[in-house]
């Protein structure tokens, strides 16, 4: 069954789940059973790359990828989760994990039990997944918005993630600037945007990739430590739990090592995030972590912001432009919501917003 088009603008599969059945995960090819190093930095390949090679998903993996496979639990007894994985320029997941669990840090996420083969020679992981201990009660996702406890659970769980050792994961961290990179990546979609989605761009006035990159160069972002970033911090990715944790962190498929601020700042765009809820967040994390990892980011959320929205801009267009996932409520939402999406992105870029009367816009959303 088809997911939401992504932000690495790829339409993205989901596990059919029947009760606590997991479906088999598509993989990508060639898959490696060691720690495969990813690393966020635009000389890495080089070159014109496919849509799936960036961070873009509304909760996306690589192009074939879906979200993470789990199953209940009975008796707070783990059962394993059989996940195949898509590769990209992202960190290895069970890697991640991995060092998650080494470093004894107070994070929440699946434990990688062991990893294998297919007779297809596909590439699969087997994680744990700990949820309700009642196996008829579904996990349960914060769709609306985190509670008070759920944000502060998060923020904590993301303070924490400061103390992972991320080079055991990708000894070249650091190397390449963070959010030069999310912005090339933003550019390679735009570029690569099937040809009806980017006529129907230019025509509400969206630039084109070359245009884009002029717009967005002069916003630049101060430098802060790296750490190991989820990526993908979307409801569907946060799995509510009765603990101080409050939240299970599931699927590190899109985990770079980078800015810090960035997590926040994109989980506040895939997640309704009322604005006490934004500020408690950001003043709990400011006090939780040295002055190295939140310098200027006051200044700097706004440019993740732009290039959040800027994003949805366009991958919105195409899930209308293709019809792709319109039957997933957070799709149809999104969808629903995109005058709204173009005329933010529109003046955020600095451009006029078109019309509502717009033909072209009449013609996105019939």
């Amino acid at each position: 069954m088809a997911g939401p088009a992504d932000e690495r603008g790829e339409h993205r599969p989901r596990l059919d789940r029947e009760g606590d059945r997991v479906a088999a995960r598509p993989a990508g090819t060639g898959a490696s059973r060691l720690p495969a190093v990813r690393r966020p930095c635009g000389s890495a390949g080089g070159g014109r790359r496919a849509r799936g090679q960036g961070l873009q998903g509304d909760g996306a993996p690589e192009h074939g990828g879906v979200g993470a496979g789990h199953r209940l639990s009975r008796g707070g007894t783990a059962r394993p989760a059989r996940v195949r994985r898509p590769q990209g320029r992202f960190l290895s997941e069970h890697a991640v994990l991995r060092a998650i669990e080494e470093s004894s840090v107070a994070v929440a996420a699946p434990r990688v039990l062991a990893l294998g083969e297919t007779y297809q020679s596909d590439t699969i992981a087997l994680h744990t997944y700990v949820g309700p201990r009642d196996l008829d009660r579904p996990p349960g996702h914060p769709v609306h918005g985190l509670l008070p406890h759920e944000a502060d659970g998060l923020v904590d769980q993301l303070c924490a993630l400061t103390h992972v050792g991320y080079q055991m994961v990708d000894p070249t961290a650091g190397e390449c600037a963070f959010h030069p990179w999310l912005r090339d990546r933003l550019i390679l979609l735009v570029r690569d945007l099937p040809k009806e989605s980017q006529q129907l761009a230019r025509h509400l006035g969206l630039p084109g990739a070359d245009r884009l990159r002029s717009l967005l160069s002069p916003h630049r972002v101060s430098h802060r430590e790296p750490t190991l970033l989820h990526g993908d911090l979307s409801p569907h990715n946060l799995v509510r739990r009765d603990d101080r944790l409050a939240l299970t962190l599931i699927d590190w498929e899109m985990a770079v090592v980078g800015d810090p601020l960035y997590d926040l700042v994109r989980h506040m765009h895939l997640t309704p995030t009322r604005p006490e809820i934004r500020d408690r967040m950001f003043r709990r994390w400011e006090r939780r972590v040295p002055a190295a990892y939140t310098r200027d980011w006051r200044r700097d959320w706004l440019v993740y912001r732009r290039l959040e929205i800027v994003r949805s801009a366009y991958l919105d267009l195409d899930r209308l432009v293709t019809g792709a996932s319109l039957s997933v409520p957070e799709a149809r939402r999104a969808a629903d919501a995109y005058p709204m999406t173009l005329a933010a992105a529109m003046a955020l870029l600095g451009l006029p917003a078109p019309s509502r009367a717009n033909p072209y816009l009449a013609r996105a959303l019939a």
